[in-house]
């Protein structure tokens, strides 16, 4: 007999997850509050519309995941998301108020081989389902590429120190 998901438990989901999807959206959608905000209202009608069909045992994060990169595709794919400004999103103000260059110009990148900024830049310009494209590109299976994209941010974390 399969244990389903009881509605309160959905609500408590809700209550653990929201804020976590709504960054992803957030930041998948170009900092925009408000198409960030309707794309994480869906996903989690999707999911209470569906929470039928799930058990305990499913991976409920990871569920939550798939589906916002379905009603992200599926957003975009109505509407293109509106150019944000940086002075527009207090939230990337933040973010690009919080470090960076230091004051001499100098880049962290700089630390960095002609290959393995290649590596970096093909890494962060591909979504999630083309990456392994892009390891195969570099003749790496996707575990090696993201092996060296690991290295290569603990390179960069202990230069900024």
């Amino acid at each position: 007999m399969r244990l389903l998901i009881e509605p309160e438990h959905c609500t408590l989901i809700i209550e653990k997850y929201y804020s976590e999807i709504f960054s992803y959206c957030y930041a998948k959608l170009g900092y925009s509050h408000h198409s960030a905000e309707d794309c994480t209202q869906e996903v989690f009608v999707v999911f209470f519309s569906k929470h039928e069909k799930l058990d305990e045992t499913d991976n409920i994060r990871l569920w939550l995941y798939r589906a916002a990169d379905n009603v992200i595709k599926a957003f975009l794919r109505k509407a293109p998301p509106p150019a944000v400004s940086l002075e527009e999103s207090p939230e990337a103000m933040n973010i690009a108020d919080s470090g960076g260059f230091t004051e001499s110009g100098d880049s962290p990148l700089d630390l960095l081989s002609p290959e393995e900024r290649q590596l970096l830049e093909l890494y962060y310009n591909s979504d999630y389902g083309q990456r392994n494209e892009a390891a195969k590109r570099l003749g790496l299976s996707l575990p090696a590429l993201y092996r060296k994209i690991h290295k290569l941010k603990k390179k960069l974390r202990a230069a900024e120190k």
